[in-house]
């Protein structure tokens, strides 16, 4: 029988926990065996997410599969970023240029984004 979002959620959140890690990655095989769950559907993983959160765990897909987790409380004290210091000009060549400029920040955004570069 499978186990509820809740339950699947307590069991994720738990297993963070006892590793004592401020951040981690789970497999689909690791959330189907904890779930009792043969294939992970959109809805079940999407009501996941928000009970991990309501357990104060934060849970995103990874593009090289499988799952990234941390502690919501990670973020607690983390420095604000305010558009007015970073993208002032930018936000004026947007208001110009609309889809142009959109195209030349994403391309920011995508620069060094390696998804099998691995964080030390």
């Amino acid at each position: 029988m499978q186990r509820t979002i809740e339950e699947t959620a307590i069991l994720i959140a738990l297993l963070m926990k006892r590793a004592d890690v401020k951040r981690a990655r789970v497999s689909d095989k690791t959330i189907r065996v904890l779930s009792k769950r043969k294939t992970l559907r959109v809805a079940f993983l999407s009501e996941l997410v928000s009970a991990l959160d309501d357990l104060g765990v934060h849970m995103v897909e990874l593009a090289r599969g499988g799952f990234g987790l941390i502690p919501i409380s990670a973020l607690d004290g983390a420095p604000s970023i305010l558009a007015k210091n970073y993208l002032t000009e930018d936000l004026k060549q947007v208001r110009q240029s609309g889809e142009k400029a959109f195209a030349k920040l994403k391309a920011e955004i995508a620069e060094g984004d390696d998804p099998d570069e691995t964080e030390e």
